[in-house]
């Protein structure tokens, strides 16, 4: 004689971490998101009279971040520049100012792009009668989301397997307590 219901009990649990394991474990996802870092221009260097303008394509909804260092042509030393960031064409009426700065030396810039598109890195140095050397660095943060099977499912699958095997054993070795009338 055996328990019959603990030996039934055991025996579904079992089976239930074993089609947990094999079968349903795969389809439980948790949604996973990832940030990758895109060089755009790791390090250019050029010289400023005027205007310059460097044009980049950047995607939507990206964190854009950078360095921008100004030296004088002449004196090798900390300049001034008036830096922009527009996001649509430079010669349209429809140009979208993103970041705009008038700093000197070496300085960190960061915006976010609203839409994927072309963005125009505009350096300006009409303000001042010497040349200068800009140093510019750009990068964005993109995020990607992807769903990824749940690594947690595993766990209680052979927690399930486990505690079924061991009632199924519990079930089978046990004899039934006799009743005496």
């Amino acid at each position: 004689m055996v328990l019959l219901k603990t030996t039934v009990a055991g025996f579904v649990v079992l089976i239930l971490g074993v089609l947990l394991l094999t079968m349903i474990g795969q389809y439980v996802t948790v949604q996973v998101q990832e940030v990758h870092r895109h060089d755009v221009e790791p390090h250019t260097q050029f010289l400023v009279g005027d205007t310059v303008d460097k044009s980049y394509s950047l995607p939507g909804s990206s964190s854009v971040f950078g360095v921008v260092a100004v030296t004088e042509a002449t004196s090798n030393q900390a300049g001034d520049i008036n830096f922009t960031v527009l996001s649509s064409d430079i010669t349209g009426a429809r140009a979208n100012s993103v970041y705009s700065a008038e700093k000197q030396g070496q300085f960190n810039f960061t915006f976010t792009t609203g839409k994927g598109g072309v963005y125009h890195f505009v350096f300006d140095n009409r303000n001042s009668l010497y040349k200068k050397y800009v140093t510019l660095t750009v990068a964005y943060n993109e995020v990607i989301t992807s769903q990824v099977p749940d690594t947690r499912v595993t766990y209680v699958a052979w927690v399930l397997i486990a505690v079924g095997g061991l009632v199924l054993v519990y079930g089978l070795m046990r004899k039934p307590p006799v009743t005496w009338n």
